[in-house]
């Protein structure tokens, strides 16, 4: 395991020596803050903890979908060889360059904050405000999780699929309707309830916009994150087991 963090945090330094991928985060955190800022200012619709925490949550998500086409960028920079024969294992070395879109992504609450208090100065560390923030890192560290297993299920689909970094865009339409982070108070349509479910994010924004997912939601949460963790495994395994049988990874 702790060589397993020292690989990913390694990943995550060159994930951010890339400007792309900073800018990824950065400009989605910072302009949906400053439209979630507007719709406050015109409607009222959502409180300013809402508004900068669902910019946090797309910030992340939409930088964990770097994941589609992490694997496709290293085989360019001509690393993916070294990745693929590491004495570790091709699957924990690759699991670590996934692994730094999503823990990247974290970045974005902090970005969405520090965009929406220099706009606006509603937001304070009053006693409410403390026990917000700690709902707030709950709900941070278990999107994380949740977006983590995602992200390897994703980078598994898309790894034999030549630009794969393409279908970044259309991956993020669809979280952020199954995930309920474009609902504002109310629950997540009941037509969209089930399919949600399927999703390890939808829990976790459940709490970050303030709705209480319960024992039951987090119990559901944990089995669905297991289950999106094993099937990243079979996946990557067989996209292992086609690449080395076919040469479709084209690592050198």
């Amino acid at each position: 395991m702790r060589r397993q963090l020292r690989m990913t945090a390694f990943h995550i330094r060159q994930f951010v020596s890339v400007p792309y991928f900073v800018q990824v985060m950065a400009v989605t955190a910072a302009i949906t803050a400053l439209v979630q800022y507007l719709a406050v200012r015109a409607w009222g619709a959502v409180t300013p903890a809402q508004g900068w925490t669902r910019a946090g949550v797309i910030g992340l998500w939409s930088t964990a979908t770097c994941a589609a086409g992490i694997i496709g960028f290293e085989r360019h920079k001509g690393t993916l060889v070294h990745l693929v024969m590491a004495p570790v294992g091709a699957l924990r070395s690759l699991a670590a360059v996934v692994s730094a879109a999503a823990s990247f992504g974290l970045a974005s609450f902090p970005v969405a904050w520090l965009t929406w208090a220099a706009l606006d100065a509603s937001i304070d560390f009053d006693p409410m405000g403390w026990a917000r923030l700690g709902r707030i890192a709950v709900g941070a560290l278990t999107l994380w999780c949740g977006a983590l297993a995602t992200s390897l299920v994703v980078a598994a689909l898309f790894v034999l699929t030549p630009n794969a970094i393409s279908y970044e865009g259309l991956l993020l339409v669809p979280a952020f309707l199954l995930s309920g982070v474009v609902f504002a108070a109310s629950a997540i349509p009941s037509w969209l309830a089930v399919p949600s479910r399927l999703l390890p994010l939808t829990v976790p924004v459940d709490l970050l916009m303030g709705r209480s997912p319960g024992p039951a939601g987090w119990t559901g949460w944990l089995a669905c994150t297991a289950a999106w963790t094993c099937l990243a495994g079979l996946m990557g395994r067989r996209a292992l087991r086609l690449a080395t049988r076919a040469g479709t990874l084209e690592a050198v």
